[in-house]
């Protein structure tokens, strides 16, 4: 299940949360070899995950399997702080854009091939359904050039803000993907796909 953790009740998640951080370790350091993120206590944490940041947290068995962190473009975030260099132009701003970040799903619950894993797609619907409830459209990523076509597949309307550059040893791109209806249909449909065909967490 999908739990959203704000400042408002992040106090009823301080457990989940300290799982979620260990999650963004594991993945971002420990697989991604992202070592200027590597913590002693192996908790990835930034400065950003501050009041203002939402976490979404896929927990099943009372463990965190998947995870992403929203901040919004009308404060500091990782575009406008960290990867400037990604943006030709002015960043977009706005109260209907939001920052998508540390995404990351535990080994063992990732999707294979082309097929969204229950977890990715859980995670993904999240944003759409708690952006549309919001009167939010548009996320900003900073992403592998091969998820341009699974985004657009998965009805989301994708902008590059510039052209990609390496970043921590990845080719990186920034995008604008706005949403809407059809992109929640989209996913839902992918949903049931899955489901029908068998798929399992790979």
């Amino acid at each position: 299940m999908l739990h959203i953790v704000t400042n408002e009740n992040v106090d009823l998640y301080r457990t989940e949360l300290d799982q979620a951080f260990q999650l963004r370790h594991k993945v971002f350091v420990e697989e991604k070899n992202w070592i200027e993120l590597s913590r002693e206590d192996r908790r990835e944490t930034d400065r950003f995950d501050d009041e203002y940041a939402v976490h979404m947290l896929f927990i099943t068995d009372s463990r965190v399997i998947g995870y992403q962190r929203m901040l919004p473009s009308t404060r500091p975030h990782l575009l406008t702080e960290v990867l400037l260099e990604l943006c030709e132009g002015e960043p977009p701003v706005g109260p209907n854009i939001w920052e998508w970040t540390r995404y990351c799903v535990e080994a063992g619950h990732r999707e294979r091939g082309r097929m969204l894993s229950p977890v990715a797609n859980a995670l993904l619907s999240g944003i759409v359904e708690w952006g549309i409830a919001r009167g939010i459209d548009t996320i900003i990523i900073e992403m592998n050039p091969l998820w341009l076509l699974r985004l657009v597949q998965l009805h989301f309307m994708v902008k590059p803000l510039g052209v990609p550059r390496i970043v921590g040893g990845e080719e990186t791109v920034a995008v604008t993907a706005s949403f809407d209806a059809r992109t929640l249909a989209r996913l839902h449909e992918m949903r049931k796909t899955s489901v029908q065909s068998g798929a399992v967490d790979g």
